[in-house]
């Protein structure tokens, strides 16, 4: 199949029943459709189907299908800013997990493009946050943001630092934005008790952690997963980009035209910079 997802665009023709969305609008969104049956789907929880499937090919070409009750409306900012609302949209859906709240204090492990939207939107809730990476290009691009701690774990003790910065609580919510079982671990290690851990990054492939649990039930840690996102959660995320609420503009470092899209790959391979954006050719 034809990879690449987080799409945007311009609307060149709809289908017969389509009610919202008109030819010539500027769209953001999705192209993964859930039943709409299923217990999840009945619950609220479409993020969570059991039948999810993807809608058309994917969004590295040049034209893709999409269905209207996934995509949203967005005037005020770029095609390549908007992009960003399916993965902010992921990033409100873990932070309703996570229930951060005014006055919390947030650990976000990784510093990529998912963990300085959750930082932000920490941010826009009213929490204190620290941001703990490797790579300090990445923690510039935090405090740029308006991080209030960054913590480099390649050359500073992080459960150190994150007691010293806590007065010696830990952080009422981690949230493990990148797919390794040792952020996991040092997650554990930095949560005050009755806080909340969120696997938000998954973990491929999956490997065994030495996760203590006797940590999560002396503390009573609350251990919570994330997946995807709701509908709802994909419109107040285009809503917060269109209304430039959230800076995506910051994170995007490398673009390509489509026909460079195997460069875009390396570059994600490589790990450099954070947000790659592949656009169709002379966009």
């Amino acid at each position: 199949m034809v990879l690449g997802h987080e799409p945007s665009g311009i609307v060149v023709k709809v289908g017969e029943e389509v009610r919202n969305i008109v030819i010539g609008d500027t769209v953001a969104g999705d192209i993964v459709r859930r039943c709409g049956y299923c217990r999840e789907c009945v619950a609220g929880r479409e993020n969570l189907c059991r039948n999810r499937k993807i809608l058309s090919e994917g969004a590295l070409a040049k034209y893709i299908a999409a269905n209207e009750i996934y995509i949203n409306k967005f005037s005020r900012v770029t095609f390549d800013e908007a992009t960003f609302s399916e993965p902010l949209a992921c990033v409100i859906n873990g932070q309703k997990n996570s229930r951060v709240a005014a006055g919390d204090r947030v650990a976000i492990i990784g510093a990529g493009q998912i963990g300085l939207m959750h930082m932000q939107i920490s941010k826009l809730l009213g929490a204190e946050t620290i941001m703990i990476d490797l790579r300090q290009e990445r923690l510039d691009v935090a405090t740029k943001l308006g991080s209030d701690h960054t913590i480099n774990s390649q050359n500073e003790d992080a459960i150190s630092k994150v007691k010293e910065i806590t007065e010696g609580y830990g952080t009422d919510k981690v949230i493990i934005a990148v797919g390794n079982s040792k952020a996991v671990e040092l997650g554990a290690q930095i949560i005050a008790k009755m806080g909340s851990l969120n696997l938000f990054g998954s973990i491929s492939p999956p490997t065994e952690t030495g996760l203590d649990l006797n940590l999560i039930h002396h503390g009573e840690i609350s251990l919570v997963g994330s997946f995807d996102k709701t509908r709802s959660d994909l419109r107040l995320a285009t809503k917060l980009i269109d209304e430039k609420k959230i800076d995506v503009k910051t994170l995007i470092s490398h673009s390509y035209d489509l026909e460079e899209s195997q460069k875009a790959f390396e570059s994600l391979e490589a790990g450099t910079g954070t947000k790659v954006i592949v656009r169709p050719s002379g966009e």
